[in-house]
């Protein structure tokens, strides 16, 4: 459900940022990441990878951090019996202060992906829309600084708001009764539904060190069961996407359910002329079940990494914010 995409490089964002590029190299890179996307989604990548297919041109940070006023539209709320101590992933909904949950929350001996309940199971047609955009730390923290890039992004993404993204996304049961999302067909309907075409070659699951095929068959996983990383192909482009931590909760009358990614997003594009770009973000989503379908929140909360000038000045604080409402509407095998 990634939140900001790479449509175009523009010229002075990338020429200040990767150094003496000739204006002829970026223009090359531009061409070749018209048909990839940067960074995004809930592991969901959503709109943050899909823009560098559309031709309108962001950086990565010019789209994660576009909410320099805070925009938004009426607020979407989820219905819940009020509690006296709001649980941790609750409090991720509220506010713009929010410091980033430490990497590697992911217990050896926990659930080794994020568990939706059996309410989830099946193929459902989803609308993302986007709600508001938030930067708390101010325009410093966006676009390596540059003010002028910062707000030509953010009045591009002001015109996004209240307008819906449809696409399928998938939900399936594992050997070990479990229900996960089924990674690889989502993140490429995501990918593909923001750049508003066909932009993705193929999704793969690859190993990594606390996650592998043979780690998980061994715990009872199947052969095809979703790893938590995966490797998406473009034309001229590559991108890895890791969960490096997550949590989740079902509150207690069953028909509400949180939960949370951490992930990495790294972007290369052999060729082009610079280094992989990075992306770390957390993907917070709560969903609701009422009447045959299923309505929910869903944030984007996007932190700074060490290849950022301002990371140690940010520390773990959310450099950028966007929130989306969900409608999910199932889809009968028959259609």
């Amino acid at each position: 459900w990634r939140g900001a995409f790479l449509p175009r490089i523009d010229l002075e964002m990338f020429t200040s940022r990767h150094g003496a590029f000739a204006q002829r190299r970026v223009l090359a890179a531009a061409r070749l990441l018209a048909v990839a996307a940067v960074a995004a989604w809930w592991s969901g990548l959503s709109t943050r990878l899909a823009w560098i297919c559309t031709g309108e041109g962001r950086s990565r940070r010019k789209i994660l951090s576009a909410g320099l006023l805070s925009w938004s539209l009426p607020h979407l709320a989820l219905a819940e019996t009020a509690r006296p101590s709001p649980t941790e992933l609750q409090l991720r909904f509220n506010g713009t202060e929010v410091e980033k949950l430490p990497s590697g929350f992911i217990p050896g001996w926990g659930p080794d992906d994020l568990y939706y309940p059996s309410w989830m199971e099946g193929r459902w047609r989803v609308e993302q829309t986007l709600q508001g955009y938030a930067a708390p730390l101010g325009k410093p923290y966006l676009a390596n600084g540059q003010s002028a890039v910062a707000e030509k992004v953010l009045a591009e993404q002001q015109s996004q708001l209240g307008k819906p993204v449809t696409f399928e996304l998938r939900y399936i049961r594992t050997q070990r009764n479990n229900i996960v999302e089924d990674r690889a067909f989502n993140t490429r309907a995501k990918l593909d539904a923001f750049a508003g075409r066909d932009v993705v070659k193929g999704v793969e699951y690859v190993d990594v060190p606390d996650n592998t095929r043979e780690s998980a068959m061994q715990g009872g996983n199947g052969a095809e069961d979703p790893l938590r990383t995966v490797v998406v192909n473009f034309k001229g482009a590559v991108q890895k996407i890791f969960i490096t931590a997550l949590q989740f909760e079902t509150a207690a009358d069953g028909d509400v359910w949180r939960g949370l990614a951490s992930t990495r997003t790294l972007f290369a594009a052999p060729g082009a002329g610079y280094n992989p770009l990075t992306v770390d973000e957390e993907v917070v989503t709560a969903l609701k079940r009422s009447a045959g379908s299923v309505t929910g929140r869903l944030r984007l909360l996007g932190f700074l990494n060490p290849n950022d000038q301002l990371f140690f000045k940010a520390g773990n604080r959310a450099v950028s914010i966007a929130d989306y409402s969900l409608k999910f509407f199932p889809i009968k095998d028959s259609d």
